[in-house]
Protein backbone atom coordinates (compact mmCIF):
# COMPACT_ATOMS: atom_id res chain seq x y z
CA UNK A 1 0.00 0.00 0.00
CA UNK A 2 1.55 2.84 -1.31
CA UNK A 3 1.98 6.59 1.58
CA UNK A 4 -1.28 8.12 -0.95
CA UNK A 5 -3.43 5.25 -0.34
CA UNK A 6 -3.02 4.88 3.49
CA UNK A 7 -3.49 8.70 3.78
CA UNK A 8 -6.75 8.49 2.63
CA UNK A 9 -7.92 5.36 4.35
CA UNK A 10 -7.10 7.34 7.08
CA UNK A 11 -8.79 10.00 6.16
CA UNK A 12 -11.77 8.47 5.42
CA UNK A 13 -11.43 6.41 8.82
CA UNK A 14 -10.68 9.99 10.93
CA UNK A 15 -14.22 10.35 12.43
CA UNK A 16 -13.84 6.96 14.05
CA UNK A 17 -10.82 7.69 15.15
CA UNK A 18 -11.32 10.53 16.80
CA UNK A 19 -13.76 8.74 19.12
CA UNK A 20 -11.69 6.05 19.66
CA UNK A 21 -9.01 7.10 21.16
CA UNK A 22 -9.77 8.28 24.34
CA UNK A 23 -12.28 5.50 24.52
CA UNK A 24 -9.33 3.67 23.80
CA UNK A 25 -7.31 5.13 26.77
CA UNK A 26 -10.30 5.04 29.33
CA UNK A 27 -10.42 1.47 28.59
CA UNK A 28 -6.95 0.79 29.40
CA UNK A 29 -7.91 2.70 33.21
CA UNK A 30 -9.36 -0.86 34.13
CA UNK A 31 -5.84 -1.94 34.91
CA UNK A 32 -4.78 -0.53 37.74
CA UNK A 33 -0.67 -0.70 37.29
CA UNK A 34 -1.50 1.82 33.67
CA UNK A 35 -4.06 4.32 35.54
CA UNK A 36 -1.15 6.93 36.45
CA UNK A 37 0.30 6.81 32.83
CA UNK A 38 -3.57 6.57 31.33
CA UNK A 39 -3.84 9.84 33.37
CA UNK A 40 -0.54 11.82 31.80
CA UNK A 41 -1.19 10.98 28.43
CA UNK A 42 -5.23 11.47 29.14
CA UNK A 43 -5.13 15.44 27.65
CA UNK A 44 -2.91 14.21 24.34
CA UNK A 45 -6.18 11.85 23.35
CA UNK A 46 -7.54 15.02 21.69
CA UNK A 47 -4.30 14.86 19.33
CA UNK A 48 -6.17 12.65 17.01
CA UNK A 49 -8.67 15.56 16.43
CA UNK A 50 -6.50 18.09 15.96
CA UNK A 51 -4.91 16.67 13.35
CA UNK A 52 -8.45 15.49 11.77
CA UNK A 53 -9.83 18.99 12.32
CA UNK A 54 -6.32 20.73 10.15
CA UNK A 55 -5.89 17.83 7.59
CA UNK A 56 -8.78 15.45 7.40
CA UNK A 57 -10.71 15.62 4.17
CA UNK A 58 -14.11 16.25 4.07
CA UNK A 59 -15.31 13.08 4.65
CA UNK A 60 -18.53 10.98 5.77
CA UNK A 61 -18.46 7.52 7.36
CA UNK A 62 -21.19 5.36 7.30
CA UNK A 63 -22.07 2.60 9.63
CA UNK A 64 -25.35 1.21 9.06
CA UNK A 65 -25.36 -2.10 11.60
CA UNK A 66 -24.88 0.58 14.68
CA UNK A 67 -28.17 2.63 16.12
CA UNK A 68 -30.42 2.70 13.28
CA UNK A 69 -27.78 3.26 10.84
CA UNK A 70 -25.58 5.90 12.02
CA UNK A 71 -23.31 7.89 10.46
CA UNK A 72 -19.99 9.97 11.67
CA UNK A 73 -18.69 13.12 9.57
CA UNK A 74 -15.74 15.78 8.92
CA UNK A 75 -17.89 18.56 6.89
CA UNK A 76 -16.73 22.59 6.77
CA UNK A 77 -18.60 23.98 9.27
CA UNK A 78 -17.57 21.09 11.77
CA UNK A 79 -14.07 21.66 11.13
CA UNK A 80 -13.10 24.46 13.02
CA UNK A 81 -15.29 23.25 15.91
CA UNK A 82 -13.41 20.25 16.36
CA UNK A 83 -9.71 22.36 16.23
CA UNK A 84 -11.33 24.89 18.96
CA UNK A 85 -12.50 21.41 21.39
CA UNK A 86 -9.01 20.22 20.69
CA UNK A 87 -7.65 23.42 21.61
CA UNK A 88 -10.05 23.37 24.45
CA UNK A 89 -9.31 19.96 26.01
CA UNK A 90 -5.47 20.14 25.95
CA UNK A 91 -6.30 23.52 28.11
CA UNK A 92 -8.29 21.69 30.27
CA UNK A 93 -5.55 18.63 30.86
CA UNK A 94 -3.26 21.50 31.57
CA UNK A 95 -5.37 22.98 34.29
CA UNK A 96 -5.96 19.47 35.87
CA UNK A 97 -2.51 18.50 36.06
CA UNK A 98 -2.34 16.14 38.82
CA UNK A 99 -5.58 15.52 39.33
CA UNK A 100 -5.89 13.69 36.55
CA UNK A 101 -3.57 10.99 38.27
CA UNK A 102 -6.73 9.44 39.96
CA UNK A 103 -8.09 6.43 38.29
CA UNK A 104 -11.80 8.09 38.82
CA UNK A 105 -11.41 11.32 37.47
CA UNK A 106 -9.22 10.00 34.58
CA UNK A 107 -12.18 8.33 33.27
CA UNK A 108 -14.42 10.96 33.67
CA UNK A 109 -12.78 13.01 31.98
CA UNK A 110 -11.85 10.52 28.62
CA UNK A 111 -15.27 10.16 28.54
CA UNK A 112 -16.25 13.61 28.45
CA UNK A 113 -13.93 14.13 25.94
CA UNK A 114 -14.92 11.72 23.93
CA UNK A 115 -18.33 13.02 24.22
CA UNK A 116 -17.64 16.53 23.05
CA UNK A 117 -15.72 15.27 20.01
CA UNK A 118 -18.86 12.85 19.04
CA UNK A 119 -20.74 16.14 19.02
CA UNK A 120 -18.44 17.44 16.04
CA UNK A 121 -18.71 13.83 14.43
CA UNK A 122 -21.66 13.15 14.66
CA UNK A 123 -23.35 12.44 11.26
CA UNK A 124 -27.14 12.04 12.62
CA UNK A 125 -29.41 12.72 15.82
CA UNK A 126 -29.07 9.75 17.01
CA UNK A 127 -25.28 9.83 17.02
CA UNK A 128 -25.78 13.35 18.70
CA UNK A 129 -27.99 12.79 21.24
CA UNK A 130 -25.40 9.88 22.89
CA UNK A 131 -22.79 11.58 22.56
CA UNK A 132 -24.71 14.81 24.19
CA UNK A 133 -25.23 12.16 27.19
CA UNK A 134 -21.82 10.43 27.36
CA UNK A 135 -20.12 13.91 27.59
CA UNK A 136 -23.06 15.91 30.00
CA UNK A 137 -23.57 13.05 32.61
CA UNK A 138 -19.58 12.61 32.47
CA UNK A 139 -19.04 16.62 32.70
CA UNK A 140 -21.32 16.37 35.77
CA UNK A 141 -19.52 13.72 37.31
CA UNK A 142 -16.50 15.87 37.07
CA UNK A 143 -18.78 19.20 38.44
CA UNK A 144 -20.75 17.14 40.88
CA UNK A 145 -19.31 19.44 44.23
CA UNK A 146 -19.47 22.46 42.55
CA UNK A 147 -21.68 24.97 42.88
CA UNK A 148 -24.55 24.70 40.00
CA UNK A 149 -24.19 21.15 39.18
CA UNK A 150 -27.81 20.45 40.68
CA UNK A 151 -29.78 22.72 37.95
CA UNK A 152 -27.15 21.66 35.16
CA UNK A 153 -28.05 17.71 35.99
CA UNK A 154 -31.60 18.83 35.90
CA UNK A 155 -31.35 20.69 32.40
CA UNK A 156 -29.67 18.20 30.90
CA UNK A 157 -32.39 15.46 31.85
CA UNK A 158 -35.02 18.34 30.53
CA UNK A 159 -33.09 19.14 27.11
CA UNK A 160 -32.79 15.03 26.63
CA UNK A 161 -35.99 14.21 27.11
CA UNK A 162 -37.25 17.34 24.43
CA UNK A 163 -34.63 16.48 22.00
CA UNK A 164 -35.57 12.62 21.99
CA UNK A 165 -39.04 14.06 21.66
CA UNK A 166 -37.73 15.78 18.53
CA UNK A 167 -36.23 13.48 16.92
CA UNK A 168 -39.36 10.81 17.10
CA UNK A 169 -41.58 13.68 15.79
CA UNK A 170 -39.54 13.93 12.81
CA UNK A 171 -38.52 9.43 12.83
CA UNK A 172 -42.61 9.70 12.56
CA UNK A 173 -43.14 12.47 9.64
CA UNK A 174 -40.25 10.58 7.78
CA UNK A 175 -37.80 13.60 7.82
CA UNK A 176 -34.77 11.84 8.14
CA UNK A 177 -32.31 12.80 11.19
CA UNK A 178 -29.25 13.24 8.99
CA UNK A 179 -27.23 16.70 10.41
CA UNK A 180 -25.18 16.82 6.80
CA UNK A 181 -25.90 20.46 5.19
CA UNK A 182 -27.70 19.00 1.79
CA UNK A 183 -29.94 16.86 4.08
CA UNK A 184 -30.34 18.55 7.36
CA UNK A 185 -34.41 18.78 8.04
CA UNK A 186 -34.21 22.80 8.23
CA UNK A 187 -36.93 23.23 6.39
CA UNK A 188 -38.97 20.93 8.20
CA UNK A 189 -37.89 22.65 11.66
CA UNK A 190 -38.16 26.40 10.53
CA UNK A 191 -41.93 25.56 9.08
CA UNK A 192 -43.43 23.87 12.23
CA UNK A 193 -43.49 25.86 15.64
CA UNK A 194 -43.54 22.67 17.75
CA UNK A 195 -40.19 21.74 16.01
CA UNK A 196 -39.19 24.91 16.15
CA UNK A 197 -39.73 25.15 19.84
CA UNK A 198 -37.86 21.70 20.85
CA UNK A 199 -35.15 22.92 18.96
CA UNK A 200 -34.92 25.88 20.92
CA UNK A 201 -35.06 24.64 24.02
CA UNK A 202 -33.60 21.32 23.95
CA UNK A 203 -30.18 22.93 21.86
CA UNK A 204 -30.94 26.19 24.40
CA UNK A 205 -30.23 24.66 27.34
CA UNK A 206 -27.19 23.15 26.32
CA UNK A 207 -26.63 26.39 25.26
CA UNK A 208 -26.85 28.15 28.53
CA UNK A 209 -29.43 30.47 26.51
CA UNK A 210 -30.80 33.36 28.90
CA UNK A 211 -33.37 31.18 30.69
CA UNK A 212 -32.04 28.20 30.84
CA UNK A 213 -28.90 29.39 32.02
CA UNK A 214 -28.93 29.11 35.54
CA UNK A 215 -25.91 26.09 35.97
CA UNK A 216 -23.54 28.13 33.77
CA UNK A 217 -22.65 30.99 35.61
CA UNK A 218 -22.43 28.99 39.23
CA UNK A 219 -20.50 26.28 37.66
CA UNK A 220 -17.70 28.79 36.03
CA UNK A 221 -17.78 30.21 39.77
CA UNK A 222 -16.88 26.85 41.17
CA UNK A 223 -12.95 26.00 42.62
CA UNK A 224 -12.44 23.54 39.58
CA UNK A 225 -10.82 26.12 37.15
CA UNK A 226 -9.77 23.01 34.84
CA UNK A 227 -13.89 22.75 34.04
CA UNK A 228 -14.26 25.80 32.55
CA UNK A 229 -12.53 25.09 29.08
CA UNK A 230 -14.78 22.32 29.03
CA UNK A 231 -18.14 23.95 29.78
CA UNK A 232 -16.68 26.44 27.10
CA UNK A 233 -16.26 23.90 24.63
CA UNK A 234 -20.03 21.50 25.89
CA UNK A 235 -21.71 25.44 25.04
CA UNK A 236 -19.97 25.43 21.69
CA UNK A 237 -20.38 21.90 20.86
CA UNK A 238 -23.78 21.11 22.22
CA UNK A 239 -25.61 24.39 22.06
CA UNK A 240 -24.29 26.43 18.87
CA UNK A 241 -22.93 23.82 16.75
CA UNK A 242 -26.46 22.04 16.05
CA UNK A 243 -28.29 25.11 15.94
CA UNK A 244 -25.92 26.42 12.68
CA UNK A 245 -27.17 23.04 11.77
CA UNK A 246 -30.58 22.81 12.01
CA UNK A 247 -31.41 26.61 12.33
CA UNK A 248 -30.61 27.11 8.76
CA UNK A 249 -30.74 31.40 7.43
CA UNK A 250 -33.68 31.80 5.75
CA UNK A 251 -35.64 28.54 7.17
CA UNK A 252 -38.29 30.31 9.43
CA UNK A 253 -41.33 30.37 7.58
CA UNK A 254 -43.26 33.65 8.32
CA UNK A 255 -42.23 37.33 9.25
CA UNK A 256 -43.90 37.81 12.62
CA UNK A 257 -41.99 34.30 14.07
CA UNK A 258 -39.06 35.57 12.77
CA UNK A 259 -39.71 38.91 14.65
CA UNK A 260 -41.01 37.44 17.50
CA UNK A 261 -37.99 34.68 18.20
CA UNK A 262 -36.01 38.31 17.60
CA UNK A 263 -37.35 40.33 20.14
CA UNK A 264 -36.99 36.88 22.16
CA UNK A 265 -33.09 36.52 21.40
CA UNK A 266 -32.34 40.27 22.21
CA UNK A 267 -34.58 40.21 25.24
CA UNK A 268 -32.31 37.39 26.34
CA UNK A 269 -29.14 39.31 25.45
CA UNK A 270 -29.98 42.31 27.23
CA UNK A 271 -30.71 40.56 30.65
CA UNK A 272 -27.61 38.44 30.27
CA UNK A 273 -25.71 41.79 29.72
CA UNK A 274 -27.40 43.51 33.26
CA UNK A 275 -26.93 40.67 35.23
CA UNK A 276 -23.36 40.11 33.91
CA UNK A 277 -22.39 43.93 34.89
CA UNK A 278 -23.77 43.29 38.14
CA UNK A 279 -21.37 40.37 38.95
CA UNK A 280 -18.31 40.58 40.87
CA UNK A 281 -16.88 37.26 40.36
CA UNK A 282 -15.20 37.36 36.95
CA UNK A 283 -15.62 34.03 36.11
CA UNK A 284 -19.29 34.74 36.84
CA UNK A 285 -18.87 37.51 34.52
CA UNK A 286 -17.62 35.08 31.46
CA UNK A 287 -20.46 32.76 32.37
CA UNK A 288 -22.96 35.48 31.71
CA UNK A 289 -20.44 36.44 28.74
CA UNK A 290 -21.28 33.12 27.19
CA UNK A 291 -24.74 33.20 27.78
CA UNK A 292 -24.89 36.48 26.02
CA UNK A 293 -23.27 35.05 23.13
CA UNK A 294 -25.57 32.26 22.83
CA UNK A 295 -28.68 34.65 22.23
CA UNK A 296 -26.07 36.64 20.09
CA UNK A 297 -25.92 33.23 18.08
CA UNK A 298 -29.56 32.64 18.03
CA UNK A 299 -30.41 36.72 16.82
CA UNK A 300 -27.96 36.03 13.74
CA UNK A 301 -29.76 33.19 13.06
CA UNK A 302 -33.35 34.52 13.19
CA UNK A 303 -32.54 37.57 11.54
CA UNK A 304 -30.50 36.12 8.76
CA UNK A 305 -31.64 36.79 5.12
CA UNK A 306 -32.65 33.30 2.89
CA UNK A 307 -30.76 34.53 0.07
CA UNK A 308 -27.47 32.87 2.08
CA UNK A 309 -28.84 29.31 0.31
CA UNK A 310 -30.89 30.38 -2.28
CA UNK A 311 -29.05 33.46 -4.70
CA UNK A 312 -25.65 32.13 -3.91
CA UNK A 313 -23.61 29.73 -5.20
CA UNK A 314 -23.19 26.34 -3.28
CA UNK A 315 -19.45 26.92 -2.85
CA UNK A 316 -19.50 30.75 -1.46
CA UNK A 317 -22.47 29.43 0.86
CA UNK A 318 -20.71 27.17 2.36
CA UNK A 319 -17.61 29.35 2.58
CA UNK A 320 -19.65 31.94 4.80
CA UNK A 321 -21.00 29.12 6.38
CA UNK A 322 -17.52 27.80 7.50
CA UNK A 323 -16.28 31.56 8.13
CA UNK A 324 -19.45 31.94 10.56
CA UNK A 325 -18.24 28.86 12.48
CA UNK A 326 -14.42 30.00 12.51
CA UNK A 327 -15.94 33.07 13.90
CA UNK A 328 -17.40 31.49 16.85
CA UNK A 329 -14.40 29.37 17.47
CA UNK A 330 -12.38 32.93 17.92
CA UNK A 331 -14.95 33.82 20.18
CA UNK A 332 -14.87 30.73 22.20
CA UNK A 333 -11.06 30.44 22.46
CA UNK A 334 -10.57 34.11 23.53
CA UNK A 335 -13.30 33.42 26.24
CA UNK A 336 -10.56 30.58 27.05
CA UNK A 337 -8.23 33.02 26.95
CA UNK A 338 -9.78 35.30 29.05
CA UNK A 339 -10.86 32.94 31.42
CA UNK A 340 -7.19 31.94 32.84
CA UNK A 341 -6.14 35.55 33.44
CA UNK A 342 -6.86 36.36 36.70
CA UNK A 343 -4.01 35.27 38.45
CA UNK A 344 -2.14 38.59 40.25
CA UNK A 345 1.28 37.08 40.50
CA UNK A 346 2.11 39.54 38.14
CA UNK A 347 -0.01 42.54 39.52
CA UNK A 348 3.45 45.00 38.83
CA UNK A 349 3.15 44.34 35.33
CA UNK A 350 0.31 45.93 34.96
CA UNK A 351 0.74 47.01 31.58
CA UNK A 352 1.16 43.31 30.71
CA UNK A 353 -2.57 42.36 32.42
CA UNK A 354 -4.10 44.91 30.28
CA UNK A 355 -2.24 43.84 26.94
CA UNK A 356 -3.37 40.24 27.35
CA UNK A 357 -6.70 41.10 28.13
CA UNK A 358 -7.14 43.82 25.33
CA UNK A 359 -5.69 41.80 22.81
CA UNK A 360 -8.23 38.81 23.52
CA UNK A 361 -11.43 41.28 23.73
CA UNK A 362 -9.83 42.33 20.35
CA UNK A 363 -10.07 38.97 19.13
CA UNK A 364 -13.78 38.16 20.73
CA UNK A 365 -14.76 41.36 18.79
CA UNK A 366 -13.59 40.50 15.55
CA UNK A 367 -15.44 37.20 15.88
CA UNK A 368 -18.88 38.82 16.28
CA UNK A 369 -18.18 41.42 13.87
CA UNK A 370 -17.25 38.65 11.37
CA UNK A 371 -20.53 36.61 12.52
CA UNK A 372 -22.22 39.44 11.41
CA UNK A 373 -20.87 39.97 7.96
CA UNK A 374 -20.88 36.57 6.95
CA UNK A 375 -24.34 36.83 7.05
CA UNK A 376 -27.02 38.35 4.01
CA UNK A 377 -29.05 40.45 6.25
CA UNK A 378 -32.55 41.38 3.79
CA UNK A 379 -32.38 45.34 5.01
CA UNK A 380 -30.11 47.35 7.41
CA UNK A 381 -30.80 45.69 10.66
CA UNK A 382 -31.44 47.43 14.16
CA UNK A 383 -31.57 44.46 16.02
CA UNK A 384 -27.67 43.64 14.67
CA UNK A 385 -26.91 46.74 16.10
CA UNK A 386 -28.57 46.72 19.40
CA UNK A 387 -27.12 43.39 19.67
CA UNK A 388 -23.46 44.61 19.20
CA UNK A 389 -24.40 47.31 21.64
CA UNK A 390 -25.09 45.55 24.58
CA UNK A 391 -22.73 42.49 23.79
CA UNK A 392 -20.23 45.70 24.30
CA UNK A 393 -20.97 45.98 27.86
CA UNK A 394 -19.85 42.96 29.00
CA UNK A 395 -16.15 43.41 26.81
CA UNK A 396 -15.96 46.79 28.46
CA UNK A 397 -16.05 44.67 31.66
CA UNK A 398 -14.44 42.40 30.92
CA UNK A 399 -11.76 44.18 30.11
CA UNK A 400 -11.45 46.03 33.49
CA UNK A 401 -11.98 43.44 35.62
CA UNK A 402 -9.04 41.36 34.11
CA UNK A 403 -7.00 45.04 34.81
CA UNK A 404 -8.33 44.94 38.16
CA UNK A 405 -7.36 41.19 39.22
CA UNK A 406 -11.15 40.68 40.69
CA UNK A 407 -10.24 36.63 41.06
CA UNK A 408 -7.08 35.05 42.24
CA UNK A 409 -6.78 31.50 40.64
CA UNK A 410 -3.91 30.07 42.66
CA UNK A 411 -4.03 27.06 40.71
CA UNK A 412 -2.49 28.89 37.45
CA UNK A 413 0.93 30.47 37.34
CA UNK A 414 2.00 33.69 34.88
CA UNK A 415 3.55 31.72 31.98
CA UNK A 416 -0.05 29.88 31.61
CA UNK A 417 -2.28 32.57 30.57
CA UNK A 418 0.61 34.45 28.52
CA UNK A 419 0.67 31.10 26.62
CA UNK A 420 -2.82 30.55 25.94
CA UNK A 421 -3.04 34.24 24.56
CA UNK A 422 -0.65 33.19 22.67
CA UNK A 423 -2.44 30.36 21.05
CA UNK A 424 -5.14 32.37 20.76
CA UNK A 425 -3.07 35.19 18.42
CA UNK A 426 -1.39 31.91 16.30
CA UNK A 427 -5.50 30.80 15.86
CA UNK A 428 -6.13 34.28 14.46
CA UNK A 429 -3.38 34.35 12.45
CA UNK A 430 -4.16 30.66 10.81
CA UNK A 431 -7.87 32.24 10.18
CA UNK A 432 -6.32 35.27 8.59
CA UNK A 433 -4.09 33.00 6.51
CA UNK A 434 -6.96 31.10 5.11
CA UNK A 435 -5.63 27.95 5.42
CA UNK A 436 -9.18 26.33 6.27
CA UNK A 437 -11.23 28.38 4.26
CA UNK A 438 -11.75 30.44 1.17
CA UNK A 439 -10.26 33.67 0.89
CA UNK A 440 -13.21 35.83 0.79
CA UNK A 441 -14.96 34.11 3.76
CA UNK A 442 -11.98 34.80 5.96
CA UNK A 443 -13.41 36.76 9.11
CA UNK A 444 -11.55 40.25 8.26
CA UNK A 445 -12.24 39.94 4.91
CA UNK A 446 -15.90 39.03 5.85
CA UNK A 447 -16.39 42.17 7.54
CA UNK A 448 -15.18 44.30 4.92
CA UNK A 449 -17.82 42.93 2.42
CA UNK A 450 -20.38 43.43 5.13
CA UNK A 451 -24.28 44.77 4.84
CA UNK A 452 -24.71 48.32 5.40
CA UNK A 453 -25.74 47.48 9.17
CA UNK A 454 -22.56 46.11 9.90
CA UNK A 455 -20.10 48.70 10.08
CA UNK A 456 -22.78 50.67 12.45
CA UNK A 457 -22.74 47.57 14.64
CA UNK A 458 -18.41 47.66 14.98
CA UNK A 459 -19.14 51.10 16.00
CA UNK A 460 -21.61 50.54 18.64
CA UNK A 461 -19.67 47.14 20.06
CA UNK A 462 -16.57 49.56 20.15
CA UNK A 463 -18.32 52.76 22.33
CA UNK A 464 -20.48 50.34 24.05
CA UNK A 465 -17.28 48.48 25.00
CA UNK A 466 -15.64 51.95 26.15
CA UNK A 467 -18.40 53.16 27.81
CA UNK A 468 -18.30 50.13 30.18
CA UNK A 469 -15.26 50.51 30.80
CA UNK A 470 -15.18 53.57 31.89
CA UNK A 471 -18.30 53.09 34.44
CA UNK A 472 -16.94 49.60 35.48
CA UNK A 473 -15.30 51.51 38.89
CA UNK A 474 -18.68 52.80 39.64
CA UNK A 475 -20.46 49.63 39.01
CA UNK A 476 -18.08 47.44 41.31
CA UNK A 477 -19.21 49.91 43.93
CA UNK A 478 -22.56 49.37 43.68
CA UNK A 479 -24.17 45.79 45.66
CA UNK A 480 -23.24 43.01 43.46
CA UNK A 481 -25.57 39.94 43.16
CA UNK A 482 -24.76 36.12 43.30
CA UNK A 483 -24.40 34.25 40.24
CA UNK A 484 -27.66 32.77 39.41
CA UNK A 485 -31.16 33.38 37.76
CA UNK A 486 -33.27 36.58 37.56
CA UNK A 487 -35.40 35.44 40.87
CA UNK A 488 -32.10 35.47 43.07
CA UNK A 489 -31.51 38.91 41.27
CA UNK A 490 -35.23 40.05 42.18
CA UNK A 491 -34.95 38.68 45.42
CA UNK A 492 -31.90 40.19 46.97
CA UNK A 493 -32.72 43.44 45.96
CA UNK A 494 -36.09 42.84 47.48
CA UNK A 495 -34.25 42.33 50.83
CA UNK A 496 -31.80 45.10 50.46
CA UNK A 497 -34.81 47.28 50.07
CA UNK A 498 -36.80 46.23 52.77
CA UNK A 499 -34.48 45.00 55.06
Amino acid sequence: MSVASLLATLGQWAPLLVLVTPLTLAGLLAFPRLASIMGVLAPWAVLPALLAGLSAPQTELFLPQLLLGSSLMIDPIGRPFLVLLALLWLIAGWLAGDRLRRRGRALLFLLAMSGSLGLIVAGNLVVFLLASTVSGYALYGLAVRQPGARAFVVLLVLSDLLLFELLLLLVKGGIGLSLAPATAPSAAIGGSLVLLLLTLLGFGAKAAVFGLHAWLPRLLSGAAVELSPMLIGFVLAAGLLPWLRLLAPGALSGADARLLLAWIALTGLGLAVLLGLLQSGRRALLGYTLCGLSGFWLLLLTMAGGELGRLMPAAEAEARALAMALALGQAGLALAALLVQGARRWSKHLWLDWLLNGFTLLLLIDALLSMTGVLAFETENGFMIAACGLFGGLLGRLLWAGSRGTETLQAIEPSRPVTLSLMAAGWALLVAAGTMIAPLSEPLAAACYAPVSAPRAAVALIVAATFSALLAPWLARRPQVPPGDLLIVVAHWLLRRFR
